[in-house]
Parts: structure tokens; sequence; C-alpha cells
């Protein structure tokens, strides 16, 4: 009976001295600055949100937006390649996030139209036709599905990064309930509730778009060439007022290559040695750089460049850089 009692006590020892040496001598240590050894902080016990307090959020991906984004950016390279081809339509409007509507087809051009929405379009969108040179353009629901996925996807991927300009250490970020479009986000020790949530909330959208006309001081001296009116595919944008550009700039509302064309992007130094972002391209992204540059170099020197852009048509993924 003795002996049994003795190795309990041991062993009751034992567990109080692991515990004490992995739970409760770390938080002391940091707290009064006493020794701490690397191995055993890395054994330290972590804390939770029940603990150790901090940033407990859930957060919806607004996968309906970024649908809507998609669609917008498609019809407005549907209305460019119009152009370039000279089929005039009325109207180009986007109801819905996953329909958009055509407007006005002439009854002479409705079978190049058909040819050239069909290149366009037909891997996403199915097309039906209406009275009076009228289409609707409806995502395939197994594209829409894609879609949202690869949205809270890149939005976790996104939260993570992020998280880790705080320094946060054992966050948790998984998806949440069964929607499949929200995400829980919790941040033990992270006391600066409002600097957390800037952080991991603020919206960011990558466009490449191409500049008609600018830089200009004022939107009036922009649009003079233009008589004074904005044209229906192109857009206003202002400069970056952090890099202290306050100029205007007219672009055309398609975006050549938006951020789900993007693999990855990272950074790195160009051939001066200055800073600039290194990324790939997805081989549709490759397709769209590549066609984009290729139709917008108009200095006959650089047909080597032309040709060099174009290649990108046919490679399996497109790599780039920018300074």
């Amino acid at each position: 009976m003795n002996k049994n009692i003795r190795w309990k006590l041991i062993t009751s020892l034992a567990v109080f001295v692991i515990f004490f040496a992995v739970g409760v001598y770390p938080i002391l240590a940091q707290r009064y600055h006493m020794p701490l050894p690397s191995w055993l902080a890395a054994k330290q016990l972590k804390l939770g949100l029940d603990l150790k307090g901090g940033v407990h959020l859930v957060l919806r991906v607004q996968t309906d937006e970024a649908l809507k984004i998609h669609t917008t950016t498609t019809s407005e390279q549907l209305r460019e390649a119009l152009r370039t081809a000279g089929i005039p339509v009325t109207t180009i409007s986007v109801p819905t996030p996953t329909t958009f509507h055509v407007e006005g087809v002439p009854a002479d051009k409705d079978a190049q139209f058909t040819r050239l929405a069909d290149d366009q379009t037909a891997t996403e969108y199915d097309r039906n036709s209406g009275a009076g040179g009228t289409y609707d353009f409806t995502m395939k629901p197994n594209v829409a599905v894609t879609m949202r996925e690869q949205v809270v996807t890149q939005a976790r991927e996104t939260i993570d990064r992020r998280v880790n300009e705080l320094g946060v250490a054992e966050p948790t970020i998984s998806l949440y309930g069964q929607s499949n479009d929200e995400i829980l986000v919790q941040l033990p020790g992270v006391t600066d509730v409002a600097r957390a949530k800037e952080i991991i909330r603020n919206t960011a959208i990558l466009e490449l778009k191409i500049v008609e006309a600018g830089p200009a001081g004022t939107q009036e001296a922009l649009l003079q060439t233009y008589g004074g009116k904005v044209p229906d595919d192109m857009e206003i944008i202002q400069g970056s007022a952090v890099s202290g550009d306050t100029s205007f700039y007219l672009v055309r509302k398609a975006a050549a290559v938006t951020g789900t064309d993007l693999r990855n992007a990272r950074p790195t130094i160009d051939e001066n040695n200055r800073p600039a972002v290194g990324f790939s391209l997805t081989n549709e992204g490759a397709r769209k750089f590549g066609k984009a540059t290729g139709e917008n170099i108009v200095d006959p020197r650089l047909d080597v460049f032309r040709d060099f852009v174009n290649s990108l048509d046919v490679d399996a993924e497109g790599e780039g850089r920018s300074s």
C-alpha cells in the first residue's frame, strides 16, 4: 500500500513539474523577463481566446460581387471586340452578377456577331438570342460554382498573408458555417482590434487596363479631344494619392488582365536593381496579356517585341515582371 502511495505521489509531482515548466513558467518568464531557453519557449502552451483574449471575426466573402466584376469585365471585353470589328450595338448592360444583356445588333451583322461573341464568351457563358437583335449571356452553373470557390480560397489566402503582418501566434483561419462563403478568424492576444479589422477586411482588386489618354491635371482637360464626354467604353481614374500623382487618366473599362488571371505575385528586383513585382499568369491570363500588349504597340521599331508577346498565346504559362 505504501509503495502504491509513493508512486502516486511521484507521478503527481512529475506531472506538476512538467505542467509548471511548459504551461506556467514560460508565461511568468515573459512577463517578468526571466531566463527562458528557446527549446522551452517552443514547448509553451498556446493560450486561446478564452484565456488570452483577442479578436474573433466571422467574415462573409462577397462572391456575388466578384461574379459581377467578372461578368462586367467580360461584357466590356466583348464591347471592345465589337468596336474593333466595326459591329455597332445599342447597349450592353449587366442586370445580375451572372448575366449580361446586349441590344441593337444589326441584322446584317448577326452572323459576325455570334461568331465573335462565341470566341469571347463560349467557355464561360451560354448565349440566348431574342427579338430585335438582342442577346442574353448567362454564366454556366459549373463556372459560377468554381469561381465562387476560387474567390473564397483567395480570400482565405489573402487573410492569412495579412495576419502575418500582425505577428500573431497560432491564428485560426478556417471556413465557417454551411454556406461555404464565411471565414472564421481568431487572433489570440491581439489588442489593437481596430487595426486588425482594417488590415483583414480591406478590399483589394487588381486590374490591368489600357490607358487611352493622360495624364492631365483636370478631367476637363483630359476630355478635350472627346467632346467633353467620357466614351461609353472608357472611364476616368485618378492617380494614387500615396505616390503623389493627382493626375487623371482615361482608361478602357475592359480590363486586359485581372487578379483571377494570376497564379501568384512576388516582390523582386528588375534589371536596373529597382523594386519590381514578378508574377505568373494562368494559361488564359497569358493569352489575354499577349493579345492586349500585342494589339497596343504603336512603335514600328518594336516589331520584335510584338512577336514575343504574341507568342504568349501558345505558352503553357506566362511569366512577367512589372517595376
